[in-house]
């Protein structure tokens, strides 16, 4: 029995004995008695008010506070690690001329670069009248082994052959500053392969027999024996040399990339193609800003690690600073730039 269904009978109860005792003092005629049992009816009647007693469903039952489970939506960068290097194992070479060797897989034809001293950085003689900047100082000799390199950079149609063969993952962007279809469209076969990231270029290489060119390779093909600002000399640069920014016409050569060998007269002492304009070219290097001033004097590979890699070349669309062999920057080896490209190296025959 709950306690409201208690009250109502203990009301009842009360009711009926003050009724009782009511009747018998009427009978005995003692109104003092009656009166005071009136008293006591009124006052019980007044306690016997029903108390109201919440029942279960009636309580509000504080519910927990909702659980959040806190994930992070920005995971901490993964250190970039030092890829495998390469194969060193020379590549099968057919000779298309008593000089030029040509690569079989994909048809490249390759420059041999003998053994030498090259300098690399930059000083008053061969910054053009630019300022040197911090990561091209100080200017520094180093020895290199005999090397080639590829005359051209890699091109449109030398990478389908990779992705037919598996080796190479079909590109992502395949357009071009200007052009939609850039590389399927069978009119820029022999034009440079574009926004490709450094690894990427790494694959293709390897696949080819070979390996990117470490900075230093990439100078040596460049400047040759002496200490020459552009690929083909002292000269400022023109449209007849690259595929850049005429900074003294004001307007760019052709606005996107051209065919690879599209400028004969800007070709580097040893013969090798498009080392100033056209498209930045990736390198094996990471990049450290200082590292000239603590590089070895012989074969020097790069910092062991870092988080981006050094090109060079500048592009298309930039103008003479960036066009000098001097000039240096870096990037991260996982971007796909609309002016990035890059060529390959296989080890030479000693010194």
């Amino acid at each position: 029995m709950n306690t409201s269904s208690k009250l109502v009978l203990r009301d009842r109860r009360i009711a009926k004995a003050v009724t009782t005792a009511i009747i018998e003092a009427m009978n005995k005629q003692n109104q003092f008695l009656l009166i005071v049992l009136f008293v006591l009816f009124i006052i019980s009647a007044c306690s016997a008010q029903e108390v109201n007693v919440p029942t279960a469903q009636s309580q509000i039952i504080p519910t927990a506070s909702p659980t959040f489970l806190l994930t992070e939506t920005e995971a901490n960068p993964v250190p970039l690690e030092t890829p495998e290097p390469a194969s060193t194992q020379n590549l099968t070479v057919s000779s298309e001329t008593s000089t030029i060797p040509v690569r079989e897989i994909d048809g490249m034809p390759m420059i041999e670069i003998p053994a030498g001293q090259v300098w690399i950085g930059c000083d008053e003689t061969n910054n053009a009248n630019y300022s040197c900047l911090g990561d091209e100082l100080p200017l520094h000799q180093v020895h290199l082994d005999a090397f080639f390199i590829d005359k051209f950079e890699v091109t449109n149609a030398q990478f389908v052959l990779c992705v037919t063969d598996g080796a190479c993952a079909e590109p992502y962007y395949q357009h071009s500053a200007t052009r939609q279809n850039y590389y399927s469209d069978p009119g820029y076969a022999d034009f440079p392969r574009v926004a490709v990231s450094w690894f990427e270029a790494r694959d293709y290489c390897q696949w080819a027999g070979g390996r990117l060119p470490t900075e230093a390779e990439w100078v040596r093909a460049a400047r040759g024996d002496d200490n020459r600002v552009y690929p083909w000399g002292n000269e400022d640069p023109d449209c007849s040399k690259a595929n850049l920014f005429d900074e003294n016409m004001g307007k760019l050569c052709v606005g996107d990339t051209a065919a690879v060998g599209s400028f004969p007269e800007g070709a580097s002492p040893f013969g090798v193609m498009d080392l100033a304009g056209n498209v930045w070219e990736w390198t094996a290097d990471w990049y450290l800003q200082n590292y000239y001033a603590i590089s070895p004097a012989i074969n020097p590979q790069g910092p062991e690690q870092g988080g981006a890699k050094v090109v060079h070349g500048g592009g298309f669309d930039y103008g003479w600073k960036v066009s000098r062999i001097a000039y240096t920057t870096d990037h991260d080896p996982r971007e796909h730039k609309i002016g990035f490209g890059f060529r390959c190296v296989m080890d030479g025959n000693g010194d």
